[in-house]
């Protein structure tokens, strides 16, 4: 008879997209609230090693593995407009291309940590965020080779891409929609002779 000793290590998967923007939103309520987590967690009948983990996007049961994806796929709408939110709030830098015009759901920005790329004669009514023209001739042809999307660089080193689809959001922190945005605003910056920012 075995011991639970001798039984191997069960893989379990990380935090999911979803589970680290509730966690993240959790952590800034906390924080809004001038709360330590010790003291949250005694106001909410958790232990502070609970809280901790639920910050971090770790559920203290298993992750539901019948969707492990690192995405999240929603019509516009309350849940959609949520987690957008959440990422304009959470994110340490923010980068749009955006050819035609910027989202609307992309609120609070701020110009010293987003930068938008547009083409020349877009009409953008912002001061929330650092304009950059994309001339006509610079070899991007948007809706052929490059969607709009935006790209939120969150702490930790974690990132997040948004494809803004006309009836739906596209949420994905896979590791090929990463690197094709990390290269796609290298050339943005290069195209129109900017610092991108590190």
């Amino acid at each position: 008879m075995t011991s639970p000793d001798d039984q191997p290590p069960t893989s379990v998967p990380g935090p999911t997209l979803r589970s680290r923007l509730l966690g993240a939103e959790l952590r800034r309520v906390r924080e809004a609230a001038g709360l330590t987590v010790p003291e949250f967690a005694a106001l909410v009948g958790q232990e502070p090693d609970t809280v901790r983990r639920q910050e971090g996007g770790v559920s203290a049961r298993l992750p539901d593995l019948a969707s492990p994806e690192p995405e999240v796929r929603c019509p516009w709408g309350t849940l959609a407009t949520g987690v957008v939110n959440a990422l304009c709030r959470n994110a340490n830098r923010i980068d749009i291309f955006a050819p035609l015009g910027i989202h609307p759901a992309l609120e609070r920005l701020g110009p010293d940590r987003c930068t938008a790329y547009v083409l020349e004669d877009a009409v953008v009514y912002r001061h929330d965020v650092a304009v950059r023209l994309i001339r006509r001739g610079a070899g991007l042809y948007p809706g052929i080779e490059h969607h709009p999307l935006t790209r939120f660089r969150l702490p930790a080193g974690l990132a997040v891409v948004l494809y803004p689809y006309v009836h739906a959001a596209h949420f994905t922190e896979e590791q090929a929609h990463l690197l094709a945005a990390d290269r796609l605003f290298e050339e943005l910056a290069e195209f129109t002779g900017t610092t991108y920012p590190a």
